[in-house]
């Protein structure tokens, strides 16, 4: 089979020229891997860098290949020529036939059903079919129907890999090819195909390369309620559309020659490389796949195996939420003409807005007015009061003056800090700067505090920098700035907490040129803090904060507003900030060190001297003289009666006041009223109703919903005078409402007469255990009295059956449940199951405070079948626990003993 290259390349014995040198020597770079003779007696040259075609007789290059070379780049190994006269040409890249007359060529290659793409060798037997010899075994091609049949190893094979060139046909049509393991010898006449219908499967389903089995998810469904094997439907969501998907033909012991097509949504059908039997997709749209498989085993086809896959899209582009689109999109439609529509009428708002605007202008201009005139008559009331202060030494009366004093001083406050802003506001306000030593200064102050710190046992402190610090600032408006944050301080710091001053000096090279040299004074306490979303507004006007800790709009909102403008005359800034990992808050004052920035008109002539006293112009609250505080009263009557007042100045006052009728008692809120009203009853409460904690509203609701204390009236103190504020505090409960400012000498007629009225109308029944020889003592009149005798006694006679129920004490009795419902809450202001608890509950109480029992017999013997909600139910009604309530009562009993 080798042919020496040097015969085509030899030169003839004669002479010839350059050119028929050129001719002969076309293929002299060329490694040549075989020659094929044809009938035609052209010689064809198989290269590793195409195919050459040469004319044995004139030793030339056929004129038909164009540059005498064709496949130019393949590397060719084998060479035949069929039948029929075309050539059959095995490259590294595949089978191919050319027509030696066209020069077409066709190639065939793996997807066409070759097993491999490197072709060794070409036979042709008796039938005209070609034997082809690969590095992955030999396939049998049909030429008639282009078909391919492959044999493998498994099919006796000496191996799957053969030699390039490596092939012989003997004279009876035999065939060898020659491999890495030996030689194939076989005559092809007997090699029979088995006639095996494929049975095609789906063995294995991926999701990201992660096997699918019954039961797992994708989203909220259920991917197959079967095995896989199993399976002809598939349910993905739209996170899960690339997937992969494995066939199986059943067949074990040559799967390699099985070949798999597959076709989606009834398009072409598309051929896998034989013996890969898996597919795989990505991205997919959500939709339905319809797919068809089927397995092709030589000739045999297996039947088409179908099954259907779902991809559901996302929740924003599934059905219902295209239709909520066209809603909204409705809706916007709608939205616009609506919009035009009322064009009209927001210009008409904005016109009525602008009217409201001057109206507001002009009232504010009419309150600023009647300030001016209210100065006057404060001024006739403070002098004369001060006079009386000085010379009158008794002192009841003295705490009197004090009391007006200190209250006239807070409307001069405030009638001054409205006015101050006034003048701001229309740029009235003029400062005049003066050397100060703020140290000094701050620490005035800090003394006015002292008092007001001891009473609510608030830690006070003031910590300079340093000793001594002057700097420039209008002594007449700035110690309005520092009294209104502290004051602010105590506000919202509860009793033992603290407020820090601190004075500091720095530099902020990248601050504005006047606070590049500032001083700063910090006011920290240790408060319930500011909440984030109000933390940009506090500093507006007439805003108030409203938290948990305090549950009404606590002073006018003008304070802070006032500092922060008085701040920004003064060239300097303010700002709010929660503290870090502790409670409370602070604000921070920056104000310039040094005077380069005023200006002369703003520099007083006539500055304060280093002796000098501050001069302090914001009125403050004055201590009340002292010597008398502790003095006691001695009441007329044994009635305990319960202020509940935040206000100190008020619920002194009262206290003060009333104490010569009843004994007196004080709370600060509603919360701390609450547990000491359930430890010890008052005949009477006086409540206001802004307070922190716990409002009066709520209070006097749980004080009416307790069945215990219900009975306790309740007089509600208020600022609020609007007729929908009364009628919310009588619909609670309250047996009376009294607005601010009030006359003590009304309140107290009306807690003496609530009082004796309570005493006159009290209910012989108060809920607690009845024996049966006490109700028959009793005189019943009316028919109401006998039907609560009836009552009492079902109850005092099932008293430990757990079943007791209102259907039961309803048969005893003999009447409806509803008209007994009724009755009861008529009677007793307790619905049935109430009464039946809170009866357990007082008989109960009674087991307890003997001490013969412990707490689960008591339960047992009072129908509680549940010792946990027997002891919720005793807090709810008593106060405090059971065992809490039996240690009062034995230690109680202690003390009178040792009495």
């Amino acid at each position: 089979m080798n042919i020496n290259t040097r015969k085509i390349i030899r030169c003839p014995t004669t002479t010839v020229s350059n050119t028929d040198w050129t001719k002969v020597n076309m293929l002299h770079n060329s490694w040549i891997n075989c020659l094929l003779h044809t009938a035609e007696d052209k010689l064809y040259i198989g290269t590793y860098d195409g195919l050459g075609c040469l004319d044995i007789k004139t030793m030339d290059f056929v004129s038909s290949m164009k540059n005498r070379r064709i496949l130019y780049g393949d590397v060719i190994y084998a060479l035949h020529e069929g039948k029929d006269g075309n050539i059959w040409i095995g490259t590294s890249k595949g089978l191919k036939r050319l027509n030696p007359r066209t020069v077409e060529v066709q190639e065939y290659t793996t997807k066409d059903g070759l097993p491999s793409n490197y072709i060794c060798a070409i036979k042709e037997d008796a039938n005209g079919y070609l034997w082809i010899s690969t590095n992955y075994g030999i396939s049998r091609f049909n030429p008639q129907n282009q078909s391919f049949i492959n044999f493998y190893a498994s099919d006796g094979l000496q191996s799957n890999e053969f030699s390039k060139g490596a092939a012989f046909a003997d004279k009876q049509g035999e065939l060898i090819f020659g491999g890495t393991n030996g030689i194939t010898y076989f005559n092809p006449t007997e090699i029979t195909m088995p006639d095996k219908k494929p049975e095609i499967r789906i063995t294995d389903f991926y999701i990201h390369d992660k096997k699918v089995k019954k039961g797992m998810k994708s989203g909220n469904k259920d991917i197959i309620a079967t095995a896989v094997m199993d399976a002809d439907h598939f349910q993905l969501s739209y996170k899960d559309n690339s997937f992969s998907i494995e066939f199986s033909a059943m067949e074990f012991f040559s799967p390699e020659r099985i070949t798999y097509t597959y076709s989606i949504n009834n398009s072409n059908w598309i051929s896998l490389q034989q013996g890969i039997n898996r597919v795989s997709f990505s991205n997919l749209n959500p939709g339905t796949y319809t797919f068809q498989v089927k397995a092709k085993d030589n000739d045999s086809y297996s039947d088409i195996k179908e099954f259907s896959i779902t991809i559901h899209p996302a929740w924003y582009a599934s059905g219902w939420a295209k239709f909520i689109y066209g809603v909204l999109l409705i809706v916007i439609i709608y939205g616009i003409v609506i919009q035009i529509r009322h064009r009209y009428r927001a210009r008409q708002a904005i016109l009525e807005h602008i009217h409201a605007e001057q109206i507001n202008e002009a009232k504010l201009q009419f309150f600023i007015n009647i300030s001016h005139e209210i100065r006057t008559p404060m001024s006739l009331i403070i002098s004369p009061l001060q006079k009386l202060i000085a010379t009158d030494k008794d002192n009841e009366r003295q705490k009197n003056y004090h009391t007006i004093y200190r209250n006239a001083e807070r409307i001069l406050r405030l009638v001054n800090q409205l006015m101050d802003i006034r003048k701001i506001d229309k740029g009235q306000m003029s400062l005049k700067f003066q050397e100060v030593d703020i140290v000094g200064f701050i620490r005035d102050l800090y003394y006015t505090f002292e008092y007001q710190a001891n009473a609510r046992h608030i830690t006070l402190s003031f910590q300079p920098e340093t000793e001594k610090l002057k700097a420039w600032i209008d002594p007449k408006n700035f110690d309005k700035i520092i009294l209104n944050i502290i004051s602010n301080a105590f506000k919202f710091t509860p009793e033992n907490g603290e407020i820090n001053i601190y004075l500091r000096v720095g530099e902020d090279m990248s601050a504005s040129q006047p606070l590049k040299h500032y001083f700063e004074i910090i006011v920290e306490d240790s408060g319930i803090g500011i909440n984030p979303e109000e933390m940009g507004w506090i500093f507006e006007r007439f805003y108030q904060i409203h938290n948990s800790h305090n549950n009404s709009n606590v002073g006018t909102g003008i304070g802070l507003h006032l500092s922060r403008s008085l701040v920004e005359l003064h060239h300097g800034t303010i700002k709010a900030e929660n503290n870090e990992n502790r409670p409370g808050s602070r604000f921070i004052i920056r104000l310039p060190l040094n005077k380069e920035h005023l200006n002369v008109e703003e520099i007083d002539d006539n500055p304060v001297g280093n002796n000098a006293p501050v001069h302090i112009t914001t009125a403050l609250p004055t201590p009340s003289p002292t010597d008398e505080e502790n003095e006691k009263i001695r009441s007329k009557t044994k009635c305990h009666v319960l202020i509940v007042e935040d206000d100190e100045e008020i619920r002194k006052y009262i206290c003060r006041e009333l104490a010569s009728d009843f004994h007196m008692h004080e709370c600060a809120n509603g919360k701390e009223a609450l547990t000491l009203i359930l430890k010890k009853e008052p005949d009477l409460i006086i409540s206001d109703i802004m307070m922190p904690e716990m409002d009066g509203l709520t209070l006097c609701k749980k004080i009416k919903q307790n069945v215990t204390i219900n009975h306790i009236p309740i007089i509600l103190l208020t600022a609020k005078s609007r007729e929908e504020d009364n009628l919310e505090g009588l619909n609670i409960g309250a047996d009376a409402y009294i607005v601010k400012p009030f006359s003590i000498e009304i309140l107290r007629k009306t807690a003496i007469n609530l009082i004796k009225s309570r005493e006159i109308l009290r209910n012989s029944f108060s809920g607690s255990q009845m024996q049966e020889q006490k109700l028959k003592k009793l005189k019943v009149q009316s028919p109401d009295d006998r039907l609560l005798d009836k009552v009492m006694k079902v109850i005092n006679d099932n008293l430990g059956n757990p079943d007791l129920n209102v259907e039961m004490i309803a048969t005893e009795v003999g009447i409806s449940r509803v008209h007994l419902h009724r009755k009861l809450k008529e009677l007793t202001n307790q619905s049935t199951r109430d009464l039946i608890r809170n009866v357990r509950l007082k008989q109960a109480a009674s087991l307890l405070a003997n001490q013969y029992h412990n707490i689960t017999e008591v339960a047992t013997l009072t129908g509680f079948t549940n010792i946990a909600y027997f002891s919720t139910a005793f807090k709810e009604l008593y106060g405090v626990p059971p065992t809490t309530y039996m240690e009062e009562q034995q230690k109680s009993s202690s003390d009178e003993i040792k009495q």
